[in-house]
């Protein structure tokens, strides 16, 4: 029974082992794609996080005259929040069964569609009694994305869902 127990313990080890490192190798093969790109963006964009420059060209984040389109939309949402009676985070919006879909791809460009269902992101317990209670508003997202190649990695370009375009 013990030379069992040892096999089950190795077995499970190597299963575990496997997991990991496939796990590892899809998620960094995943990062690479417009896809992933499209959806990192998204999600950081909704959330109101300031990560979405991250995922930016240089071309979509500054304008000639040297100003953050990233830091300009933040401030936008927050002076929009002030004006309405709201605290920032009342403008977050979570996406849910989010979908990114190339349109077309060459070697330097794409094209990607993004489909997701928004619902507010105030915390955790806002979601748990919105969907109790039938609360929740959901908004739908359909946009296509350009994405462009930036020193040999995928970016989103200029104009990108509603950050204003650099003049």
């Amino acid at each position: 029974m013990k030379k069992y127990c040892n096999l089950i313990s190795i077995m499970a080890f190597l299963v575990l082992l496997t997991g990991s490192l496939a796990s590892t190798a899809w998620a960094e093969e995943g990062v690479a794609s417009p896809a992933s790109v499209v959806k990192g963006f998204a999600k950081a964009y909704y959330m109101l996080d300031d990560k979405m420059a991250d995922y930016l060209s240089e071309d979509a984040r500054m304008n000639e005259d040297e100003v953050d389109m990233v830091e300009l939309y933040l401030d936008k949402k927050e002076y929009e929040a002030y004006y309405q009676g709201y605290n920032v985070s009342y403008f977050k919006m979570q996406p849910l069964n989010m979908k990114a879909k190339v349109l077309s791809q060459d070697d330097e460009s794409a094209k990607v569609e993004i489909t997701a269902t928004n619902i507010r992101s105030i915390n955790p317990l806002y979601r748990i009694v919105g969907f109790v209670f039938c609360l929740l508003d959901q908004h739908e997202v359909k946009e296509i994305v350009s994405v462009v190649k930036e020193d040999g990695e995928w970016k989103v370009g200029p104009g990108a869902l509603d950050i204003p375009a650099p003049i």
